[in-house]
């Protein structure tokens, strides 16, 4: 199953702002070779954009950030917490969980349905200890 990451429209604007002004600054300059290379820099930071996401692939958390992979191992999570953190992490948002899983590996993810996904990993890991804000309360309680 795949989660977008959620996007805060702040960062939207700030990146679409620098892409842009990144390539039209330099093209009615009329200096092509450093739009050219201000475009390739631009696609990356677009890659980073477009395929920020998070897949739970049977016993696996695959964190998709741009051209950067990254594989937790679910059995390994140890603690699911609620965080804003303005630190840099495969994030496009500040409304971020963080992952423990081992004594030290600790990454901030921004899932745009959060609950669903602490749902879906608690499934297959029942250990896991999940702060009670992000599991979804009943209804009629």
């Amino acid at each position: 199953m795949y989660f977008k990451s959620k996007k805060d429209r702040w960062m939207a604007i700030i990146l679409w702002v620098i892409v842009l002004s990144g390539v039209l600054i330099p093209l009615f300059r009329g200096q092509v070779v450093n739009a050219l290379i201000i475009m390739l820099l631009c696609g990356l930071l677009l890659w980073f954009w477009f395929r920020t996401g998070y897949k739970i692939d049977k016993d696996r958390l695959i964190v998709y950030y741009g051209p950067i992979r990254q594989t937790i191992y679910i059995e390994n999570i140890e603690l699911i917490l609620l965080a804003k953190m303005p630190i840099i992490a495969p994030a496009l948002s500040l409304d971020r969980i963080q992952i423990r899983s081992g004594k030290y590996d600790l990454i901030a993810i921004s899932p745009k349905d959060k609950f669903t996904f602490v749902e879906e990993l608690a499934k297959l890991n029942p250990d896991i200890s999940v702060d009670k804000r992000l599991l979804k309360e009943e209804k009629g309680e």
